[in-house]
């Protein structure tokens, strides 16, 4: 069954005006101010699906950096690569717990070429204590002017310019205030005096959890690459979701037409990888509403 796939996108630019990157925020809706979210976990990974299988990164960002919002359990599940290290910068969420798990999964997305951002970050002795662990691995952090004051703002960019941490300026609503932050040293800013969200959409084909979770547990006992195939061509909506997502970007290979070659390509790892990615994204739990 095909449906529409939605992903909101905002530009962060740089001192000179320029694109740096987008924020890719996750949209269930065409409209581009709210979003119902079941989890972060499910927010996350609907937005890498839309990302990889329905819209493509290049038509999202072109040439850009892709910043994404990721939750816990996407940090520690090891699911990023898919995803070109070059290209993304993972966010972490400010109601992450800060443990040895998390560090450690941070490590190992820092050595495998991520560049990582704190989201939201509000200058104050709590948030500095509980996020200090981390100030070494990441290479942004993203201010939120309107749970910071003028002052905190300020101070932020003398403590993480110390600490060669570039500083994004979050909500810049209007000249006076980005004037404000770019005198104050901020690297990047992001906002509604810029631009707003826009709605990106794609043609999204939907597969059922429990046709994805059949094929997980067939790759969880090492199975030929002939009996794989044969398990996919059960399911023609994974088949035709797997292909879109191998030619999503066709300008440094040829197009792949077959299941066989797709998972050749992407390797028996990674599509295990694209398919927890695909049941995560599918979470039926409840919902609530929140507005970026």
């Amino acid at each position: 069954m095909h449906s529409l796939a939605y992903l909101a996108r905002q530009p962060i630019l740089d001192r000179d005006g320029k694109t740096f990157a987008y924020e890719l925020l996750f949209r269930d809706s065409p409209s581009s101010d709210t979003a119902i979210i079941a989890s972060d976990l499910q927010a996350t990974a609907q937005v890498l699906e839309n990302i990889l299988n329905s819209i493509g990164l290049l038509r999202l960002v072109g040439e850009s950096k892709a910043f994404i919002n990721c939750s816990r359990e996407i940090l520690l599940d090891n699911l990023f690569g898919l995803l070109n290290p070059d290209r993304f910068v993972l966010e972490i969420l400010e109601d992450v717990p800060v443990d040895e798990k998390l560090i450690q999964a941070i490590q190992r997305h820092k050595s495998f070429g991520f560049e990582l951002a704190l989201d939201d970050f509000i200058m104050s002795d709590e948030h500095i204590r509980r996020f200090e662990p981390l100030f070494k691995h990441v290479s942004y952090v993203k201010m939120d002017l309107v749970d910071n004051s003028p002052e905190a703002m300020v101070k932020a960019a003398q403590f993480f310019k110390e600490k060669n941490i570039k500083l994004l300026a979050e909500k810049v609503e209007d000249e006076s205030t980005f004037k404000r932050c770019e005198k104050a040293g901020y690297d990047y800013f992001q906002g509604f005096y810029f631009a707003k969200p826009e709605i990106v959409t794609g043609q999204k084909i939907d597969a059922t959890s429990a046709a994805i979770l059949e094929i997980i547990k067939l790759l969880r006992t090492h199975p030929t690459l002939e009996s794989l195939c044969d398990k996919f061509d059960k399911h023609p909506d994974i088949s035709a979701n797997l292909l879109q997502f191998v030619n999503s970007d066709t300008r440094t290979k040829p197009a792949i037409e077959s299941v066989k070659g797709a998972i050749v390509w992407v390797g028996m790892k990674h599509i295990q990888e694209w398919l927890t990615i695909m049941l995560y994204a599918h979470l039926d739990t409840q919902t609530a509403t929140i507005t970026h």
